[in-house]
């Protein structure tokens, strides 16, 4: 669990800060106030995901193309969970 910004108690789990946006807000389990990720950081974090994205389109074998799907998603998700710190809302 994340320890939430307001309370400083853990209470986002790591499946919900998996989740969160920049517009996608969470609400803390122990004291209920909103948490959300910052914009620019969010983005870079889901870098690997839409360059994997935009090869997959160009690549015709599709075995390659859901690999690189699936090792971008990856690397996404390590850098969002690791990277990207959680903010009030």
């Amino acid at each position: 669990m994340y320890k939430c910004p307001h309370c400083g108690q853990p209470g986002i789990t790591v499946l919900r800060k998996s989740c969160l946006g920049p517009a996608l807000p969470a609400h803390c389990r122990v004291c209920n106030k909103p948490v959300g990720v910052p914009w620019g950081r969010s983005m870079l974090a889901l870098s690997p995901l839409f360059v994997s994205l935009m090869y997959s389109a160009v690549d015709p074998f599709a075995f390659k193309s859901l690999l690189a799907i699936a090792v971008g998603f990856t690397i996404s998700l390590t850098i969002g969970l690791k990277w990207v710190p959680l903010e009030a809302r």
